[in-house]
């Protein structure tokens, strides 16, 4: 039987080429890949350097992400799994985890193994196990050591992130499979920093729980509004005082009413008063936005759950930019018109879109359902695992491309569940 060893790394620049040469040592196994979960290290060139199948994620995913990768490019009907940082991972302990597979006594082996550490195991697991399935005896269910019969690991649902181990245990028992733990000895593993063992024992909690129905988690992507969603204000009225356009802003909207211009035309007719402004004219206005009570301790709680999180908005760039960088917003997960500086670095009046017009579903300059489409396109995210948040009929389109559709203290009957407080977006992300 041909024998694949998937690694997933993630800044394992010190123990990835040992693990690889102890795992070339072995003469059943046929062929070795790396899964970079995009290192910021020289993990990558270090498995390079072995001459073996290296594949690389540009930006880190979780560990569940890369196993999926990894096996998407294994050829072998039996596949070994291991993590990166062992730093005693011998031939012979290799080996035996292969042994009950190839003999075909197992259709699944976890390594079971004597350590000083596995806080997670004897403090979350272990316990949690003792009281909702006190059948499974497992001595180390969280093992990241295992290896599967191929065709069984496509049957299995995993997701990206740290429960992966735990979650690939689970649903193999209630397939009912054949399931062995071997024992391997002693193992070193690299000390985890305690906040990631607070997100790994949350994950390893939800993954639990997931896959015996107590709880759902099925949500992957957060988008937001901006104007009154994530900040208090409107931010154009706040420019528009500033800036002594005012009058102008509230003819827009009045004509607009009368279906007199599009709401594109708006946009574009407001960009003309930011010509000749710098990026320090604007911050006065920054100063004077708020954003929502308690929305950053929930933007921090969504990221440590490994939530993608964007925005999408028809306020202008820089005032939309600026807070997504104070909230750890990426940038590339923003879409909203940009207004085009001139060569003295001053804004020139002119705005871009991203996205194209849909005449079919909206006026606006951007249609956020196109906007929406587009970052659950490049996040692989479908519309079910996605969570939209705004406060207002400028988001219908939004709310319409998504799976759960949140509004915020909207004074209209839109979306799924209208919501008073930030905080209650914990509860439905679940």
């Amino acid at each position: 039987m041909k024998i694949s060893c998937v690694i997933p790394a993630y800044n394992e620049e010190t123990t990835i080429i040992p693990l690889i040469r102890n795992v070339k040592k072995v003469e059943s196994i046929n062929e070795i890949i790396v899964v970079d979960d995009g290192s910021d290290d020289q993990t990558y060139n270090f498995a390079k350097s072995e001459n073996i199948t290296v594949l690389r994620h540009t930006k880190n995913k979780g560990k569940g992400a890369s196993i999926k990768t990894g096996a998407g490019h294994a050829s072998g009907e039996i596949i070994l799994f291991l993590d990166a940082d062992l730093a005693n991972m011998s031939p012979k302990k290799i080996a035996s985890l292969l042994q009950p597979l190839e003999n075909d006594d197992a259709d699944l082996v976890k390594a079971s193994f004597s350590r000083s550490r596995g806080r997670v195991t004897e403090l979350v697991v272990k316990p949690l196990f003792q009281v909702i399935l006190p059948f499974l005896t497992f001595n180390q269910p969280l093992s990241g050591q295992f290896a599967i019969k191929a065709h069984l690991m496509k049957e299995l649902v995993v997701d990206d992130k740290w429960g992966v181990d735990i979650q690939i245990l689970i649903q193999a028992i209630k397939k009912g499979v054949r399931i062995v733990e071997v024992d391997i000895g002693k193992l070193i593993h690299k000390k985890q920093p305690i906040e990631n063992l607070a997100i790994m024992s949350e994950q390893v909690i939800k993954s639990i729980l997931s896959e015996i129905g107590m709880i759902a988690n099925k949500h992957k992507l957060i988008i937001f509004d901006f104007d009154k969603t994530l900040i208090e204000e409107s931010s154009i009225e706040i420019f528009a005082s500033q800036f002594g356009f005012t009058k102008t802003l509230n003819d827009l909207r009045h004509q607009y009413q009368e279906h007199k211009i599009r709401d594109s035309q708006i946009t574009t007719k407001l960009a003309e008063f930011f010509k000749g402004k710098s990026d320090e004219d604007l911050k006065v206005v920054y100063n004077k936005l708020h954003l929502q009570d308690n929305i950053i301790k929930v933007i921090e709680r969504l990221k440590k759950r490994r939530y993608e999180l964007a925005i999408v908005s028809h306020a202008f760039s820089p005032v939309v930019y600026h807070f997504a960088e104070q909230l750890g917003i990426p940038k590339e997960n923003v879409i909203c018109p940009v207004l085009v500086k001139g060569k003295n670095d001053k804004y020139n009046g002119e705005v871009l879109a991203k996205t194209h017009h849909n005449s079919t579903c909206c006026d606006g300059i951007i249609c956020k359902s196109d906007a929406a489409n587009e970052l659950m396109e490049k996040l692989e995210v479908t519309p079910e695992e996605c969570i939209a948040v705004g406060d207002g009929r400028s988001d219908e389109c939004l709310f319409r491309a998504s799976g759960l559709a949140l509004a915020y203290k909207s004074k209209q009957k839109i979306g799924d569940i209208s919501i008073s407080h930030f905080s209650e977006i914990l509860i439905y992300a679940e």
